[in-house]
């Protein structure tokens, strides 16, 4: 809103200019002006919709402010021209609304691009810098005061402009830090539930030619003895621990969440068959329940693993993690039905 603002009063005080001092350079420059201020707003709009529609990719956001900054500093040339270039025209009455002007546009420009410092820095500097040149070269002590004026206000603009980035930098690291934050297992560190969902819509979202992927859910064997026994500290460490490994054993594009508690899930990505996720469980089952050393002391405990497998884009985490649950269920059962070692496996699989 703010730049289609300045553009209307560019388009009312640039034609004001024209029409009343018939002034080739100042109608030259007026018409200059509205094509670059249209090329700007173009990309302005184009890039907003784009981004609200997510069909922004890094390289593509990248390109369009390497364009919009292009535009941004285009206009800001052409529109200190035309300010120098009416003020050194002889008509008294058209040097207060282009005054106005350009202290407005230098205000906007510091207002709204203040993330991006070398375009707010530079267009202000283009846009103030040749209107007082312009009324510094005038003989007279009112243009020389205005001229004072105007760099004062660029002095300021300038410093203001400093302050509002790093505070906005400020602002954006906070909210990148917090966002972070919501996406975490406060005490591993690991994806929490939350985050679990986005690395699956991601993966979904590749399409087909990713492949299938596979959800382990399990929990640790002798965790609350652990608790009990060693107190709750050490409990928390060993969870810690077991975090380290999992990521650890983790492959390429695997994602590793703790739910809460002793509960964890790894997304495999490579579950190309029931045999692959199969070993994989096995692997995590053995990774796990090699001995820690926990605050000097070394504790064992063992893993119970259950595991759901989709090649389809349609099934939903929430259905996947529930038929994982349900094998980790059965598992245990079976487990605890030959109290023999190793444990039982099963794996719920959907087409």
């Amino acid at each position: 809103m703010p730049a289609t603002i300045m553009s209307a009063l560019f388009l009312l005080v640039a034609t004001l200019v024209s029409l009343r001092s018939r002034d080739g350079a100042a109608s030259l420059l007026l018409g200059l002006g509205v094509a670059a201020s249209g090329w700007r707003l173009r990309l302005l709009y184009r890039g907003r919709a784009r981004c609200a529609a997510a069909a922004l990719s890094r390289a593509d956001a990248r390109e369009l402010e390497r364009r919009f900054g292009a535009s941004y500093l285009a206009f800001a040339v052409l529109f200190g021209c035309f300010a120098a270039r009416a003020l050194m025209l002889p008509i008294p009455s058209l040097h207060l609304p282009v005054a106005i002007l350009v202290v407005g546009y230098a205000a906007g420009a510091v207002a709204t691009t203040a993330l991006r410092p070398l375009i707010a820095g530079g267009s202000v500097l283009l846009g103030v810098l040749p209107p007082v040149l312009a009324l510094a070269f005038r003989a007279e002590p009112d243009h020389a005061v205005a001229a004072l004026c105007l760099i004062a206000l660029l002095t300021g603009g300038l410093r203001s402009l400093t302050k509002r980035h790093l505070a906005q930098e400020r602002q954006s690291a906070t909210s990148s830090a917090f966002a972070a934050l919501a996406r975490r297992d406060h005490l591993t560190g690991l994806m929490n539930r939350f985050a679990l969902a986005e690395a699956i819509a991601g993966f979904n979202r590749a399409g087909p030619s990713a492949g299938s992927y596979a959800l382990h859910y399990l929990d640790l064997d002798g965790f609350k003895q652990i608790n009990d026994q060693l107190g709750h500290a050490a409990g928390d460490a060993l969870l810690c621990a077991v975090g380290e490994r999992l990521t650890a054993s983790a492959q390429r594009g695997d994602a590793v969440a703790r739910l809460g508690g002793d509960e964890f899930v790894v997304m495999q990505v490579d579950a190309s068959s029931s045999t692959v996720v199969a070993e994989r469980a096995d692997d995590i089952v053995r990774w796990l329940s090699a001995p820690y050393r926990i605050n000097g002391k070394v504790v064992s405990v063992g893993a119970s693993i259950g595991s759901s497998r989709s090649s389809s884009r349609a099934c939903e985490m929430n259905s996947l993690l529930e038929e994982a649950d349900a094998a980790l269920r059965h598992n245990k059962l079976s487990r605890d039905q030959r109290r023999s070692w190793p444990y039982g496996y099963q794996l719920f699989a959907r087409a």
